[in-house]
């Protein structure tokens, strides 16, 4: 399936993503610079669209996310998960379900009639595995189930949060007949790359479309294409 690349930045500040290994993982390093010039969010978002029968099947399993926190090099006091975010999104074009991955002392939630975020709570510098429960969330909040859904792996900083930071993402699991398994999601395998091809066949870039989310307050300045392989160097 095709997994659509975003990104913005202001131009000192810079965005890569990358295939590498972190604690004996293969994982899709995602790594921001924001050089707190101006006051623009420096972030990297890859998304999906999920309809039809491949939404259908998503809804009827339980499914998860591995990630790792990197720790940052802040040039301030101020922490990255103050001032940034990582985690992953759920928009159906009505309703907006967040979750996002933060060093909390116990897991926080918010919510208004069309927008919840869910507060994981996540150490930084070692692998979390993380439950993505869409239909428990749209259960709780009333909402009708939706027939396309924008999943979404999201990571940024502020501008105040200058210095790098970095998010890793291992992979989706996915939970069949009360089993765990490793086994991804059919659709949403992470699009880690090899030396000539992506590690899933079915995996591809996509030119990326404006997206409408509060850390996304400007337009990207950078240039958009269409990519092979992983690395992707944003810097100006």
């Amino acid at each position: 399936m095709l997994w659509e690349l975003e990104y913005g930045k202001g131009y000192g500040d810079q965005v890569l993503l990358q295939e590498t290994t972190m604690a004996d993982k293969k994982a899709l390093e995602i790594q921001i610079f924001q050089d707190g010039m101006d006051e623009r969010w420096a972030y990297a978002r890859l998304g999906q669209t999920i309809d039809g029968t491949r939404l259908r099947a998503l809804l009827d399993e339980k499914i998860g996310i591995w990630i790792f926190l990197g720790a940052s090099c802040a040039c301030n006091s101020i922490t990255p998960n103050e001032r940034g975010v990582f985690g992953v999104e759920i928009n159906d074009g009505t309703h907006i379900v967040d979750f996002l991955f933060g060093q909390a002392a116990v897991a926080e939630r918010s919510q208004s009639p069309t927008h919840r975020t869910i507060l994981l709570q996540t150490s930084s510098g070692n692998w979390v595995h993380h439950p993505i429960d869409i239909i428990g969330q749209y259960h709780d909040a009333q909402w009708k189930l939706p027939e396309h859904i924008s999943l979404s792996i999201i990571f940024g900083a502020e501008s105040l949060a200058t210095g790098r930071h970095a998010g890793y993402v291992h992979g989706f699991t996915v939970e069949k007949d009360m089993t765990s398994s490793t086994q991804q999601p059919p659709g949403l395998s992470v699009p880690l790359a090899t030396n000539q091809r992506m590690h899933h066949a079915s995996d591809q870039w996509m030119t990326p479309q404006q997206a409408h989310q509060p850390w996304q307050n400007a337009p990207a300045e950078s240039k958009w294409g269409r990519h092979n392989g992983l690395i992707v160097d944003c810097v100006e």
